[in-house]
């Protein structure tokens, strides 16, 4: 597959999230209209810091990325006068990116390999998952303040999967640390990483 890759600084797109991004260089503002015309998918390539973002020729990798992004679909929700983008960015799954392509474009598009993920939870950790939706779910109530709005959003949470990436898009304030959560490949790994991350209660929201 192909990805374009949108480089960012501290973020990381989860598979079932949804990023709100504000889109204002000329590069990027062509690379999101482009694969709305397209249908073609954009990842977020998360970076530790802006001082690493260096050029990169076709053929080579995006070494300051970690190669590990998630990707989804973006959607146009505003389009202001002065040109810049509002999008929504949601996340359709996770892959790991190889060589920058060579397509004349001025972003980066990376060829990429999907990576698929273990999404059957041990029966065992069921009640861990519950405090951790239970978690979120508060959390959602204090942040969206309109019950409505916490409710729609709790409709989306259509099983493990959608819980986890959500409670660690969301909760968690480390980057690295998400980072980490998107790169393992089995739920059950994350269910106690996040567990063990809530007991301890030192880098949650």
């Amino acid at each position: 597959m192909e990805l374009f890759v949108f480089p960012l600084v501290n973020v990381t797109l989860f598979p079932k999230t949804t990023k709100p991004l504000n889109i204002f260089e000329p590069r990027y503002i062509k690379m999101v209209k482009d694969a709305v015309e397209k249908d073609q998918f954009v990842a977020i390539g998360h970076v530790e810091s802006p001082a690493e973002i260096v050029p990169v020729s076709p053929g080579e990798s995006l070494s300051f990325v970690n190669p590990v992004v998630g990707y989804g679909r973006v959607q146009i929700v505003e389009e202001r006068a002065n040109g810049f983008l509002l999008v929504f960015l949601v996340g359709v799954g996770k892959a790991r990116i190889g060589k920058v392509l060579d397509t004349m474009t001025p972003y980066y598009v990376c060829d990429a390999k999907e990576l698929l993920e273990n999404q059957l939870p041990d029966p065992k950790l069921l009640p861990k998952i519950k405090v951790l939706n239970k978690m979120l779910v508060t959390w959602l109530g204090k942040y969206f303040g309109n019950p409505m709005q916490t409710e729609m959003f709790i409709k989306n949470l259509d099983g493990p999967e959608a819980i986890i990436s959500a409670f660690t898009a969301y909760l968690v304030k480390d980057y690295d640390f998400q980072q980490m959560v998107l790169e393992l490949d089995d739920i059950n790994k994350k269910i106690e990483l996040l567990y063990r991350l809530v007991e301890s209660n030192e880098v949650l929201s």
